[in-house]
């Protein structure tokens, strides 16, 4: 995991590391008052689902799929798209290194904009779903969360002409009653491995890169962003970097492939929808 820690910016880390401690004292003291055997367990069952939560990539309960196994590919996503300043340009690149990837788009910005996911499934990437828009899910109550992935559903369908099959939440996080009532849907729940933070405003194309390269190992699943939810900043650094990543990828024999491509190599089956 220390690979991973590396691709963090190094404020991030710091908060990380003060949040840390900040929670193990808190829940130590709070140990300590309890008497009571079952409140204890409460409080730790508690913590659990809090991590399961916020940290995909501890994947207790949710079974997320954030890692697989290959000795010379890797899933590429995106999330937040589609946006017309950078995704064609994507597409174009990805064409040019015959490269597949797994976007995750928010269907309030896909409706804006239906050509470039009927581009996107015309050259053979997989489209996945990010949600309608890039609300805090975590913070809705069941019934409210149901009817966003229900109308994130049918707008999918309608212009695409089939289901979803892979969901990612907004942010990663997403409660254990969220998680299951996905299966309802079909949805399979999707992560990552690593996440190089390319929506940084001050990021730059060569500190992607650094992070990508240091950290990106077959059978991982690498984050990135081609459009940014909550600006308008287009992501012309993560587009800059990643021909420099991809290029240097391909002289190493190893592929970029879509998210469905690795979890089937992994389980050695066919990725179904689930029932």
């Amino acid at each position: 995991m220390f690979r991973l820690w590396r691709a963090l910016p190094p404020r991030l880390r710091r908060r990380l590391l003060l949040g840390g401690v900040g929670v193990l004292w808190a829940a130590g003291g709070l140990v300590r008052k309890i008497p009571d055997g079952k409140s204890r367990a409460l409080l730790v069952g508690g913590s659990l689902l809090f991590l399961d939560t916020f940290f995909p990539q501890i994947n207790l309960f949710g079974q997320t799929f954030w890692r697989g196994k290959s000795p010379s590919s890797f899933a590429l996503t995106f999330d937040d798209g589609p946006d017309p300043r950078i995704t064609p340009r994507l597409l174009d690149l990805l064409g040019e290194t015959g490269f597949r990837a797994t976007f995750f788009v928010l269907l309030e910005r896909a409706h804006r904009w239906p050509e470039i996911l009927r581009s996107l499934k015309e050259e053979g990437h997989e489209i996945a779903l990010h949600g309608w828009s890039h609300r805090k899910i975590w913070t809705l109550s069941p019934g409210a969360f149901s009817r966003e992935l229900e109308k994130a559903c049918q707008a999918f369908r309608e212009l695409l002409g089939g289901p979803p099959r892979w969901y990612r939440p907004p942010h990663g996080f997403i409660r254990l009653d969220q998680a299951l009532l996905l299966r309802r849907f079909g949805l399979r729940l999707a992560g990552w491995t690593v996440g190089v933070w390319d929506t940084d405003p001050e990021v730059t194309a060569e500190e992607i890169y650094r992070r990508v390269m240091e950290t990106l190992l077959p059978g991982d699943i690498l984050l990135l962003h081609d459009g940014v939810a909550d600006r308008q900043r287009p992501q012309k650094a993560m587009l800059q970097a990643l021909a420099s990543i991809l290029q240097e990828l391909k002289s190493r024999r190893i592929r970029a492939v879509t998210l469905t491509d690795l979890w089937e190599e992994t389980t050695k089956r066919p990725c179904a929808a689930l029932a």
